[in-house]
């Protein structure tokens, strides 16, 4: 049990490190303070759900993520409606739309910021512009930098770098480095795909599909939606959602993806042709005029897979930390106090609200450990 003043540092203020420090404020004895590497903060939450904050699903599902066993035990630990109603304490209405998708009732992402950082206490100082390029450790305690306070706690949050182009993605999380973490190579996720022969007669097309993802003629993952055709390759949340089981693959070799913009099993396609010698009336204009060119079957359009996006595409990253690396309340179990969050974990889902649920959940279970552990 620990006694008196406590010192705690968050690297990174996305988030699971803003929903952390407003959950410690709870806590009068905590000091906090929230190293931020840009000039903003919550910069992830304001661009999910294109803008409108896509904060959690009430329909959640384990196997919605790379690794379902540990996140089974996260939901032994924690529900949806402690989630729910954290936010309800801070006076952030909620809506949920007909795919279970909870929203603030705003529809505005910048709500979910601002009373995150409206509820903040006192207790907490945010620092933008600051780079976090080495922590270390003395005794019990941690040093950032040489900045001028000794930190009883650590939390590291700072995510991945997703949605960062080139230039701000160059040697983030550099810090990482120095630590005794094992880790997962990282990879672009919830982002589109570049497809080999691709035609770019489709470049601007957007229809609903069955989408299929093969690798050697196996299936690994299908879905219906929407798609977006682009210059080199597709996009649309079905694809998003396709390239978080690409990443779970061992190898990429082989993959492909396949189109089916019938849906229909039952229409007889050739007396449709016999009919009316056309599918202008099956294909949107762009597939039709594909098709006019080079005939190709309307049940199964499929390309070979090139590559996916690149990062500043993407909306989160697959891999990460080990989660070997840490207990169930999030400490590393190499370094006492320090505790590892959100994104940075090789933990990520499908869209829906998956990924931000777990930042969420896994900065209020350790916010909930550290104020316990400091009564």
């Amino acid at each position: 049990m620990q006694k008196g003043k406590m010192n705690i540092a968050i690297v990174g203020a996305g988030a699971s490190g803003l929903f952390l420090a407003k959950k410690l404020s709870s806590c009068k004895q905590a000091n906090i303070v929230v190293f931020e590497k840009s000039n903003k903060v919550g910069t992830k939450i304001k661009a999910s759900g294109g803008g409108k904050a896509n904060i959690f699903n009430t329909n959640l599902y384990p196997t919605a993520y790379n690794n379902p066993v540990f996140v089974q035990n996260l939901l032994r630990q924690i529900s949806v409606e402690d989630i729910k109603h954290s936010f309800e304490q801070m006076g952030l209405r909620l809506a949920v739309d007909d795919e279970n998708r909870v929203y603030p009732a705003t529809f505005s992402s910048q709500s979910v910021v601002d009373v995150l950082l409206t509820n903040l206490s006192h207790q907490v100082k945010i620092i933008t512009n600051y780079e976090v390029k080495h922590i270390t450790k003395n005794g019990n305690t941690y040093r950032i930098n040489d900045y001028n306070l000794d930190f009883d706690c650590l939390v590291l949050a700072s995510g991945s770098p997703a949605g960062m182009n080139r230039t701000k993605r160059t040697d983030y999380n550099a810090y990482l480095n120095s630590l005794p973490f094992k880790q997962q190579p990282i990879a672009p996720s919830l982002v589109g795909f570049k497809l080999q022969a691709y035609p770019k007669i489709l470049s601007g097309c957007r229809v609903k599909t069955d989408l299929s993802l093969y690798q050697n003629n196996n299936l690994i993952f299908k879905e219906f939606g929407e798609v977006t055709f682009k210059d080199d390759g597709v996009s649309g949340i079905v694809v998003l959602n396709a390239s978080a089981w690409y990443n779970r693959l061992k190898n990429k070799d082989n993959c492909s993806l396949s189109f089916d913009f019938l849906c229909d099993d039952n229409y007889d396609l050739q007396k449709h042709w016999q009919q009316y010698h056309d599918f202008c009336g099956i294909l949107s204009p762009k597939l039709n005029q594909l098709y006019q060119q080079k005939p190709f079957n309307i049940r199964c359009l499929q390309f070979k897979i090139l590559d996916v996006y690149d990062w500043e595409f993407a909306q989160v990253s697959s891999g990460g930390i080990d989660l070997d690396t840490i207990d169930e309340h999030f400490q590393a179990k190499k370094l006492p106090n320090m505790y590892i969050i959100g994104e940075m974990l090789n933990i990520d889902a499908v869209c829906g609200g998956y990924n931000l649920f777990f930042a969420f959940a896994s900065a209020y279970i350790t916010a909930q450990y550290i104020v316990k552990l400091w009564k």
